[in-house]
């Protein structure tokens, strides 16, 4: 591994971060993982207080368990089996109708959690602050970039003091949110509407742990019987007596209302709750609109967007922090290789090839449930229970969405097809596949349970094969000492097309440091190391004069 330098010279760093929030705070973790110095600023003085979004899906809790903190943020969360829909006139009246919680079949090591924004935060936050490669600076406004021959210079404000300081780095990671002031600076516009309705947010405490539902489900959506009382979605935060209540107040094009008054949050938190009486602390609130928006470009020049940023959902289905972790997850390990020179700059372009699409994809299917919870609407003003009992069986399709979260894959990027067709993919269904572009499929290495596949991709590249394929052990040492990379080599005892493993027992799968398959091998080549010379060079995109000077 080429070393980088810990700390050049004052307010120098390899890459810095603006925004702290969930996105901002897992590239810094991951690049204290690759050991490679950043700087991490935040406007804020401190963590938010406030859920927002929630949520962690499978993806992001087998990154979670990764990085040490999937036992933290689950036990923070709502217990496994209270992750479903209740249709209902209040929390306490009657129920219409509920959506089950997904079922976990085995095909993760890692199940999903119900947790809030804050949680996330708090506990990335607790690793980030522990590193010895970077730093976080809260009360810290990111001001302007400017672009240089070998880096970016960027310019921050201390909130408290007014001083401005002056940053060098070689790349600048934009986390700074939905309305990203760096993303504006960078020219890159969004694609889609910027306001389908305006969105309000009121966190209040009230007890309501004596109601056996509230252990058992995870949103409450709130049809009430009474005119005055308006639909609400109510978010269980802790199964017990904090809750975020969204309403929408307001169209697209409408002008932001004023907010809430206390007294107006307590009524409408007793009346969505069915207790008249409830002791109801106001915590805080805030008001917000639903985007479907894509940026046009993930990166430009030696700056890249990545979560709200980059995309803005609607938070039906709970999508835009996970897609923003993984954001960070898969421009990480690039930004690592190349920093240390052991891969080219065009690298760095795959960040865009591939994210964006996933992007989109997952905005496309935010935007699918948002639809759907209007319909619901509209059957509950007709009181049609039939239609009622319609949308609510299908909101299975807006809460098991396991197929979406593992099955996406990268069609483009850094990899190298092999000439299959995509499988496509199902919401509620994920079928495994050591198929190019997609994540390698978890398996069980251990009686015990506790070793996955998933575990043997972290900070390098790794050749999985079969038993019965070549020596790819000195195929990986020849290749990586060529061209200047790790590539870990394992073997599975068995290889069953039934786990998604198509390479056979005679084939090989290079695997990414993200876990994505970069390349597949199903048949012994004439020439083992010859053949991942040549793909290793592609997917690293170190040029072919240069990865011949390498290889040779």
């Amino acid at each position: 591994m080429k070393p980088i330098p810990l700390a050049p010279a004052p307010n120098t760093t390899a890459v810095f971060i603006v925004g702290g929030g969930p996105s901002g705070l897992a590239m810094a973790l991951l690049m204290d993982r690759f050991e490679i110095p950043f700087v991490l600023v935040e406007r804020n003085a401190g963590l938010t207080d406030h859920p927002r979004a929630r949520g962690a899906w499978v993806r992001t809790m087998e990154l979670f368990r990764q990085w040490g903190i999937e036992r933290a943020v689950k036990s923070r969360g709502l217990p496994d089996d209270a992750n479903g829909f209740a249709f209902v006139t209040s929390i306490a009246g009657h129920e219409y109708g509920r959506v089950p919680r997904e079922i976990d079949l085995g095909q993760t090591p890692a199940w999903k959690c119900t947790v809030s924004q804050d949680v996330v935060e708090d506990e990335l936050f607790q690793v980030v602050r522990r590193s010895r490669w970077g730093r976080v600076c809260h009360g810290t406004e990111f001001l302007r970039h400017e672009e240089v021959a070998d880096g970016i210079h960027a310019f921050t404000r201390d909130t408290a003091t007014g001083e401005e300081t002056r940053w060098s780095a070689r790349y600048l990671v934009a986390a700074d949110g939905a309305g990203s002031g760096l993303r504006r600076q960078m020219d890159i516009a969004m694609t889609g509407p910027a306001s389908l309705a305006i969105m309000n947010n009121d966190y209040w405490q009230g007890d309501l742990s004596h109601l056996p539902s509230v252990r058992q489900v995870g949103v409450f959506r709130i049809m009430p019987d009474a005119p005055d009382v308006v639909p609400a979605s109510v978010l269980n935060t802790n199964g017990a007596d904090r809750w975020l209540t969204v309403t929408r107040v307001g169209e697209g094009h409408d002008q932001t209302p004023p907010q809430r008054s206390d007294d107006e949050v307590v009524r409408l938190a007793r009346a969505h709750s069915g207790i008249p009486n409830l002791d109801v602390k106001v915590i805080n609130r805030s008001v917000w609109r639903v985007s479907k928006q894509v940026a046009a470009s993930y990166a430009r020049g030696r700056a890249f967007l990545i979560g709200d940023a980059a995309h803005r959902f609607p938070p039906t289905g709970g999508y835009g922090m996970n897609t923003g972790i993984q954001d960070a997850h898969n421009l990480a390990w690039k930004l690592a290789l190349v920093l240390r020179e052991q891969a080219g700059e065009r690298l760095l372009d795959s960040y865009d090839a591939e994210r964006r699409p996933i992007g989109q994809a997952n905005a496309n299917f935010s935007h699918g449930n948002t639809v759907r919870f209007m319909k619901m609407e509209e059957a509950f003003q007709a009181r049609n229970l039939q239609a009622i009992n319609f949308w609510i069986k299908d909101v299975v399709h807006h809460s098991h969405s396991i197929g979406l979260g593992l099955g996406f894959t990268y069609e483009e990027g850094a990899l190298v097809p092999d000439g299959t067709a995509s499988r496509g993919l199902t919401l509620g269904r994920y079928d495994p596949s050591d198929r190019p572009g997609g994540r390698f499929p978890h398996l069980w290495l251990d009686l015990a349970r506790q070793r996955s596949t998933l575990d043997l991709f972290d900070r390098d590249f790794v050749i999985v094969h079969g038993p019965r394929s070549a020596d790819w052990a000195a195929a990986a040492l020849d290749v990586g000492r060529r061209l200047g990379v790790t590539v870990r080599t394992f073997q599975l005892d068995a290889v069953d097309p039934r786990d998604g493993l198509d390479m056979s027992l005679h084939g090989a799968v290079l695997v990414r440091p993200d876990g994505h398959v970069a390349w597949r091998m199903p048949w012994v080549p004439q020439d083992p190391a010859a053949s991942l010379a040549q793909a290793l060079a592609r997917v690293l995109a170190l040029g072919d004069a240069t990865a011949l000077r390498r290889v040779a």
